[in-house]
């Protein structure tokens, strides 16, 4: 009961992506790089300007001084290599282990930093700020930024209540109830915010989606699931454009349902959709991948087949047409035969357009009709 209360109120946060986890964090990998670098350079900044605070507590103390400024200068020139190996990364995972070194370590120097401070100077307010901060800029997986923020607040009550001594026992306790709170606010800020990045990427990707389901509806002949003539033209005219600027084979067949109006007629419209979505099926079935193949209205079909001389586009044509003979409709267990006739033209050096192809294409296909049809003619 209690697991089922926890799923409820916990349900709006840190949204599984599935198998889109890695591309949501590819597609954050270079803002949260610049960010990183941004936050690298202001602590870098943070610590160069507290060398003030040193000049303080150390006035009369010169050599700690200058090795505390030695010290803080050597966090910096480390930062700063940091910053620039995260420039220089293009994968997550190696971004990753960067960040959360560079985190760790600095939590390490902020800790022994503090060792340095007289025993009654408790910071309170920086050592709350900075586990909230890790909390809100850290880009990492939840568990990791938890582990981080925790190391250092286990660090911090340590050698408040352990090392230094003096401080007035109300202020302890002002300064460890102020860890705990952090550590609650912190982690359901950045659950917050993980949450809404993780949201906003899946919405993007679910109005992407949509798009391509549009584009992809809005391309393709909703009887025969093959590509709208529109569409099919489209392709041809850019693999036309190819074959004229690099000369390489392309071959067109025009394919086309034999006595379709006798199907229609004999056995109604229902059938005859039924023949039309079952020879483009056929069609599709028997092409190769790099084929394009298209409705070009009624009963006709195109197939554009780029990279083929006229005998490869031959063979292919062939094995459609035999296969399509072989393949009867059933119509509520009644098999309807049919067969196709196809014409098959090569693009030529001397065409000027793909109307020049196509053309030649359904010349022959009007020859494999008056040839008594159910036959593949080519040029």
């Amino acid at each position: 009961m209690f697991g089922n209360f926890l799923k409820r109120i916990t349900g709006d946060f840190l949204i599984s992506l599935g198998e889109a986890e890695g591309d949501y964090r590819a597609s954050q990998l270079k803002v949260d790089i610049r960010q990183s670098i941004l936050h690298i350079i202001f602590v870098s900044i943070s610590i160069l300007v507290l060398l003030r605070v040193d000049a303080i507590l150390f006035a009369d103390r010169p050599d700690l001084f200058m090795k505390m400024a030695a010290y803080r200068v050597g966090f910096i020139l480390f930062s700063i290599g940091f910053g620039y190996a995260l420039q220089k990364t293009d994968k997550v995972r190696v971004y990753d282990r960067l960040v959360f070194s560079w985190l760790f370590l600095t939590i390490i120097f902020l800790l022994l930093f503090n060792f340095t401070r007289p025993a009654n100077y408790l910071t309170a307010s920086f050592d709350v700020i900075v586990p909230f901060a890790i909390y809100i800029l850290s880009p990492l997986r939840i568990h990791h930024t938890v582990a981080l923020t925790i190391g250092f607040t286990a660090g911090t009550l340590y050698i408040d209540h352990f090392v230094k001594f003096g401080v007035d026992p109300i202020t302890l306790k002002v300064a460890t109830t102020a860890q705990v709170v952090v550590q609650i606010l912190g982690l359901l800020s950045a659950l917050q915010l993980q949450t809404y990045r993780r949201k906003s990427f899946k919405a993007y990707i679910d109005e992407k989606d949509a798009k391509e389901m549009v584009a992809y509806l809005a391309n393709i002949d909703p009887l025969t699931k093959s590509l709208t003539r529109r569409h099919f033209f489209s392709i041809a005219e850019t693999e036309f454009n190819r074959f004229m600027r690099y000369h390489r084979s392309l071959s067109i067949l025009i394919l086309d349902a034999d006595r379709f109006k006798h199907i229609n007629d004999t056995y109604g419209h229902h059938a005859g959709d039924l023949a039309l979505r079952s020879l483009s099926l056929v069609a599709m079935e028997q092409k190769r991948a790099q084929d394009t193949f298209g409705r070009l209205g009624g009963e006709e079909f195109g197939l554009l087949m780029p990279e083929t001389s006229l005998a490869q586009a031959l063979v292919v044509a062939e094995r459609i047409r035999q296969v399509w003979e072989k393949s009867p409709v059933n119509l509520d267990g009644e098999l309807i035969h049919s067969t196709m006739s196809i014409g098959l033209a090569e693009a030529l050096p001397t065409d000027k357009s793909l109307e020049d192809i196509l053309r030649r294409a359904d010349e022959m296909l009007y020859k494999a009709k008056q040839a008594g049809r159910n036959r593949v003619v080519s040029e």
